[in-house]
């Protein structure tokens, strides 16, 4: 791991080099931004059992730093590197991981994202790895590093933006699979004005498995509609989206050994919040449809992203936060229920939640939350659907400009939902302590 480091630091360092000594014929100009978060949490019974807790506590450390590397006007190569993603004390395990944590390529520097950007016919032409998964609101929002090529064009309020990105490749390898691509296609119109924005973005999915060697070789062929809305009226801001999948989810190449599935998934989030002096109030509710077990030729459940993303979208501490959940690769319950994947993506819930905030001078901030959530489909043979409350308290102080400081409390009374099947189960509350130092540059 030491030579692999020194490799990557002596690769970036000639790269940095050969901009300087470049920088009189090509006026090079160089940004550096980015950030450093270190942080401790202390679950206390992540099992939910009760009377038999299994105490968490445990450091991370996650580093990135993100380039600019102006060229000329109108033209700029954009970089991401991102180290040091770990828990501290750890050890590796191994080369790669399917949860992108305490990986060696994930502890070492490694470069995430390089992008050509240029202004081309009035608009802007971005093509190689950069961000996806972010729309509208935060709702249902991921950061993924993906291959795309996409192009925005603005006029007046007006912004349109297409899109094609590679989801995934299998043309080339041992098999050779000449027809199993997965491609995604999106164009999203936009409008702003000074109190808001509106828009849409409709993505077209395609998977063709037609060659591929698995026992039920099947293409996919489905679409997401997802309309969202930001607007301010004086002391009130509401937000909304609603992500809407349809579409075929698998057409299976012999449908008389398999029943073919259809995409009907309709989620939706809605968040009001009224600010007054230093002090504001707020609600916010949204529905995760989960799947149906009464149709089993439909596919309810929205599209997860990869295993690599980061959620953006999490509305609590202790349910469905995406660095806990991956930190510990464990899902909640003493079976696991909300699983690996699952546990950091909202799933299969209808959650209603209020909020307040005070900020009694300018380095200083306090937050509270308290949330009830419900699973939206009751699995066959379930206990029951609540997967509980939960109160979650934020404390966070500037320590500097660009070093702040949060210190956060949560408590889950768990619900009857995590019994599983076993009605006599005796279900234990959780609650998480996280603290954590985020400097910004």
């Amino acid at each position: 791991m030491k030579r692999n480091m020194k490799n990557i630091l002596s690769g970036f360092l000639a790269v940095v080099l050969i901009a300087a000594f470049c920088t009189p014929a090509v006026a090079l100009d160089v940004k550096v931004t980015g950030k450093a978060v270190m942080a401790g949490y202390w679950e206390s019974n992540r099992a939910m059992v009760e009377d038999d807790e299994t105490a968490q506590r445990y450091f991370t450390t996650f580093i990135q730093f993100d380039p600019v590397f102006q060229i000329a006007d109108g033209l700029k190569l954009v970089t991401r590197f991102e180290g040091l993603e770990r828990v501290a004390g750890l050890n590796s395990i191994g080369k790669e991981s399917p949860w992108g944590r305490n990986s060696e390529n994930e502890q070492n520097i490694a470069m995430k994202r390089g992008y050509i950007s240029a202004k081309i016919l009035g608009g802007v032409l971005d093509v190689g790895y950069m961000g996806a998964g972010r729309t509208g609101t935060d709702f249902m929002d991921y950061d993924a590093d993906v291959f795309r090529i996409k192009y925005a064009y603005t006029t007046g309020p007006w912004k349109i933006q297409v899109v094609t990105e590679k989801a995934g490749e299998n043309s080339l390898g041992p098999n050779g699979y000449s027809d199993a691509d997965k491609d995604k296609y999106q164009i999203t119109p936009s409008y702003k004005w000074s109190g808001g924005e509106v828009g849409t973005k409709f993505q077209w999915y395609r998977y063709n498995d037609k060659e591929q060697a698995t026992s039920h070789p099947y293409k996919q062929n489905y679409y997401l509609l997802c309309p969202w809305f930001k607007a301010t009226f004086g002391p009130v801001y509401v937000e909304g989206e609603i992500n809407y999948y349809f579409g075929k989810a698998y057409d299976y190449n012999d449908p008389s050994t398999i029943e073919d599935k259809d995409y009907d998934s309709f989620n939706y989030y809605l968040m009001g919040k009224y600010t007054f002096g230093p002090a504001y109030v707020g609600a916010q509710i949204a529905r995760v449809q989960g799947q149906d077990p009464t149709k089993a030729d439909e596919l309810n459940t929205p599209g997860a992203p990869s295993d690599q993303a980061h959620m953006v979208y999490q509305p609590t501490l202790v349910l469905w936060n995406d660095w806990t959940n991956r930190w510990t690769k464990q899902g909640f319950g003493t079976n696991g229920i909300i699983g690996n994947k699952n546990a950091y993506w909202v799933n299969n819930v209808q959650l209603y939640q209020i909020m307040a905030g005070y900020k009694p001078f300018d380095k200083l901030s306090f937050d509270v939350t308290f949330a009830v959530a419900v699973a939206d489909e009751h699995p066959v043979g379930y206990v029951d659907d609540d997967y509980g409350n939960e109160l979650d308290l934020y404390a966070t102080y500037k320590l500097h400009d660009n070093l702040a400081y949060t210190i956060a409390f949560g408590y889950l009374w768990a619900g009857d939902y995590w019994k599983g099947t076993n009605a006599n189960a005796q279900v234990g509350d959780d609650w998480l302590l996280m603290h954590k130092l985020t400097l910004t540059f």
